[in-house]
């Protein structure tokens, strides 16, 4: 497994930017939930870097893209480690601010690798969201893709209108609405959805019609992922659905497994690779993610993504597409 620092820029011409949001993460292995009350000793205790846009550039990097984060950090030493860990895995984060007095966003997380469970305790932090009017337009300068987390959508919205003026594929993790979503899926060219984020956008409870509502707001390549059960997406041309399976890994945490799918989607998107398999490179990094605790340790180089994706077992679990 590669050591943080072993970014092997050079591999591909890949040029990604990346707008979103970061946090510090504390991983606790656990076997099942504890008693009231009570004290569990556990092997390890784990912290690192996470949030989905900085672990996302973080993965891209790994794979060896040429990755620019924009974010916003705070003073404290969540916001240190981050920057650190993003420094030493070739992120340039030279267009990101630092919110002066401001918390980092963190996290402590559960995982019980028993049942592939985990849950998460999380606070906002006290950052204030990125400022739209300093989203700059020269960013994008050869860039291959821009990539989006949607935790500030209307800030992210102003780089994805002109990505796309430019013909730029705009990637969309799409887990939750926030105000402005409607406006930054419409700039998208590609959305990958959470379970929830396409029905309550659309206000569509059956997920494939959610879908095709999604899609009919502007994007054109949209799939809807069901963790272990694979990813969902309807054809470029008929909407017609496809479902590709997970992959098998043993499984430690799935922390930032999603991340990690959309990262390795948007650089096989971003060397031009055709839909499905963009989306089977995503979930080969998904799995590989799992293999380790927290959404960094395990994410993998790209000589190892690519062998797995080749030779990789596929998971038997079909997704549940009926309405919540």
């Amino acid at each position: 497994m590669p050591e943080p620092g072993r970014a092997s820029h050079g591999e591909c011409d890949v040029n990604v930017l990346v707008v979103g949001y970061n946090a510090f993460d504390v991983i606790v292995p656990v076997d099942g939930l504890p008693d009231p009350d009570s004290k569990c000793e556990v092997e390890a205790i784990h912290h690192g870097g996470g949030g989905p846009g900085a672990t996302a550039a973080f993965c891209l990097a790994r794979l060896g893209a040429a990755v620019k984060l924009v974010t916003v950090f705070g003073d404290d030493e969540g916001a240190a480690v981050q920057c650190r860990e993003l420094s030493a895995e070739g992120v340039d984060v030279s267009h990101s601010v630092t919110a002066r007095g401001h918390r980092s966003p963190q996290a402590v997380i559960l995982a019980d690798p028993r049942t592939e469970q985990r849950t998460i305790f999380w606070t906002r932090g006290g950052l204030p969201a990125l400022d739209p009017a300093t989203m700059d337009p020269a960013w994008l300068d050869g860039c291959d893709l821009l990539y989006c987390d949607g935790h500030d959508p209307i800030a992210a919205a102003r780089l994805a209108a002109e990505a796309s003026s430019r013909g730029l594929p705009v990637v969309l993790d799409a887990g939750s609405v926030r105000a402005g979503a409607a406006e930054l899926v419409a700039s998208c060219s590609d959305v990958i959805s959470s379970r929830g984020f396409a029905p309550t956008l659309t206000g569509i409870a059956e997920p494939l019609a959610a879908m095709r509502g999604l899609r009919d707001r502007g994007p054109r390549r949209v799939a809807m992922t069901f963790g272990e059960a694979g990813v969902v997406a309807l054809d470029e041309d008929g909407g017609s659905p496809f479902h590709l399976p997970a992959y098998v890994v043993d499984v430690r945490d799935t922390t930032g497994a999603g991340d990690a799918f959309h990262a390795g989607y948007a650089f096989a998107r971003a060397r031009g690779e055709s839909w499905p398999d963009a989306l089977e490179m995503g979930a080969a990094i998904a799995a590989l993610k799992c293999r380790d605790w927290g959404g960094r340790r395990g994410l993998p180089d790209l000589p190892t993504a690519e062998a797995f994706r080749r030779d990789g077992a596929r998971r038997s679990e079909r997704p549940d597409c009926s309405p919540r």
